[in-house]
């Protein structure tokens, strides 16, 4: 009875339903990704060092990826495979249904490979890319098995200059189907709206890269997405002198530039153009201090280079670990929001800040990862509260300082509070709950507070998060106080 409904159905309305399924899958994959990120992630995202601190190993890789399993089985970490596409099925109950969503570019603009199809992920990209004809594409490569991880070991870096301890058979064979599906899809570069890649072997990610930095027949010119991310793993990918750029010869139209793990020199500048928008940079340029063979340039110069150019960006995340930042003065005349991540945020931090002339800057996220900060991060606070001061002061509307509590104290909360005259939204943490309420209370009107300052109209204090949240609107007595 259902199937001879169902067959009395015009093609038009079939394809709103499936049109409906596909926007399903596309939700159900984007839940999955959001789930893997936070498997072995952590606040603002980990950098690999929470599967690479059994330090005791002494370089024992074998028993390091035993110690990996354990944590991954003791933390109920299950390996769970992407979610089945519901409109793959449907291409199954009848040839009618088959051929009509076969048939329809429109239907296949979305394609996401994981490494657990192994080598059937060639035929899955050979079959959506003759389906999908001249539609542009969004792609996600999954090639991201935490057991591909590979530890750094301080000693054996010394030694071998960072050399990789042997690949498993298995990795091996998902880095040979990875470079199947990158030529492939390849040559259709000319297709590519969106590309994702996400890989946890740093092997992998050299394949992937080298092979995307290939000449192609046809330039990459629809593309505007561009996020290849080498996740979990403290190895990051460097760039030698001598070896091509991304998409050489093209000059893509990318708005959304992610490196994760991946150094800034694999795009070249001629590569990124003004529509460039959002930028996010996470890489440790530690390997480098073993490698002579990196892009000539200190990494400060090279990156200063990068940004010269990017006029109209809006948003600029940089989680790096830079010596200096003395370079020449960069104009970001968009920017609105910068964050900055580092454990060397004290050695370049006041550098940039000062070189970098951002006139449209609004919102300033700053965290220090260092285990042990010394003294020099308060001078990088006094150097803040001093640009605030400037004759080109730094206009805020959200401040938001992470991992300084400890360096943070009444008179510094004083002297940042009066300066910075629009900040509606200050944050401060997270750190010991104590130090949180003393400087909670260095704004509210009371014996131990300072009296001459600005007293915000609401304050609250989220200790589950212990973070401090001041909400400026300079004027009455707080509305709430939420300890």
């Amino acid at each position: 009875m259902v199937s001879s409904y169902i067959g009395r159905l015009s093609d038009d309305i079939l394809l709103m339903i499936f049109k409906l399924v596909r926007e399903e899958d596309q939700a159900a994959s984007d839940d999955y990704l959001q789930k893997e990120n936070t498997i072995i992630g952590r606040r603002w995202d980990d950098w690999g060092d929470g599967l690479d601190e059994l330090v005791e190993l002494d370089g024992d890789y074998e028993q390091w990826r035993l110690e990996l399993a354990d944590r991954l089985f003791a933390g109920n970490i299950t390996d769970d495979p992407p979610p089945r596409s519901a409109l793959l099925q449907a291409t199954r109950v009848c040839e009618h249904w088959h051929s009509l969503v076969s048939q329809t570019p429109s239907m296949w603009t979305v394609l996401e490979i994981s490494f657990r199809e192994g080598d059937a992920a060639l035929e899955h990209a050979r079959t959506f890319l003759q389906r999908s004809g001249s539609c542009l594409i969004q792609i996600t490569i999954l090639w991201d098995d935490p057991a591909w991880i590979a530890p750094v070991y301080e000693n054996l870096v010394e030694r071998s200059g960072g050399a990789l301890p042997p690949q498993s058979r298995e990795e091996i064979m998902a880095g040979v189907h990875l470079s199947s599906v990158i030529q492939e899809l390849h040559a259709h570069v000319h297709h590519w709206h969106e590309f994702t890649l996400r890989t946890t072997s740093i092997a992998h990610t050299y394949q992937a890269l080298s092979l995307m930095s290939r000449p192609s027949v046809h330039p990459a010119c629809g593309l505007e997405k561009l996020h290849p991310q080498s996740i979990h793993n403290s190895r990051h990918a460097t760039h030698f002198i001598g070896e091509p750029s991304l998409f050489p010869g093209s000059a893509p139209p990318i708005r959304d530039l992610l490196l994760f793990g991946i150094t800034w020199a694999w795009p070249s500048s001629s590569m990124l153009s003004s529509n460039l928008t959002n930028l996010r940079i996470r890489y440790d340029i530690h390997m480098n201090d073993y490698n002579t063979n990196s892009r000539t340039g200190p990494e400060a110069e090279m990156l200063s280079q990068f940004l010269g150019a990017l006029i109209n960006l809006r948003t600029l995340a940089l989680e790096v670990n830079l010596r200096s930042f003395n370079t020449h003065t960069i104009k970001l005349p968009r920017l609105h929001s910068l964050a900055i991540k580092s454990r060397t945020i004290d050695c370049w931090g006041t550098g940039f800040l000062h070189n970098v002339q951002m006139p449209d800057l609004r919102i300033l996220t700053l965290c220090v990862t260092a285990e042990d900060p010394d003294d020099s991060i308060e001078y990088f606070l006094d150097d803040l509260v001093n640009l605030t001061d400037s004759e080109d002061p730094l206009e805020l509307d959200e401040l938001h300082l992470f991992d300084f509590a400890q360096h943070v104290d009444a008179e510094f909360l004083h002297r940042l509070y009066t300066q910075m005259s629009k900040v509606k939204t200050l944050t401060l943490g997270p750190g010991e709950d104590y130090d949180n309420i003393v400087l909670a209370t260095a704004l509210l009107p009371t014996p131990s507070s300072l009296l001459d300052t600005p007293c915000p109209k609401n304050c609250w204090v989220d200790k589950p998060v212990e973070f401090i949240v001041f909400d400026n609107a300079r004027a009455g007595l707080p509305a709430s106080i939420l300890l």
